[in-house]
C-alpha cells in the first residue's frame, strides 16, 4: 500500500511485475503500474482500477523479444 487519501475512500498500491518467461528466448516482461482500490462507507473495496506504464500492445511485444539473459 503506498497511500491513501485523507477520507480514506480510496487505496493507491503501486507494484512493478518482472519476470523471465520460461521460453526458449526467455522474454523479460517488465511492467510497473499501480492499482486504485476504490472504498465505501465500511472500508470495503468496491472498485479496482489498474494502470501500466505500457501499452497493451508493448507488453504483448515483450514477449516476442529475445533477454539479454542466457
Amino acid at each position: 500500500m503506498q497511500g491513501a487519501n485523507s477520507n480514506n475512500d480510496f487505496v493507491l498500491a503501486t507494484w512493478k511485475l518482472r519476470t523471465y518467461l520460461k521460453l526458449p528466448w526467455r522474454p523479460l516482461i517488465s511492467i510497473d503500474g499501480n492499482t486504485v482500490y476504490e472504498l465505501n462507507d465500511e472500508h470495503k473495496i468496491i472498485r479496482h482500477a489498474e494502470s501500466w506504464n505500457v501499452s497493451a500492445l508493448e507488453a504483448i511485444a515483450q514477449i516476442f523479444t529475445p533477454s539479454d539473459r542466457n
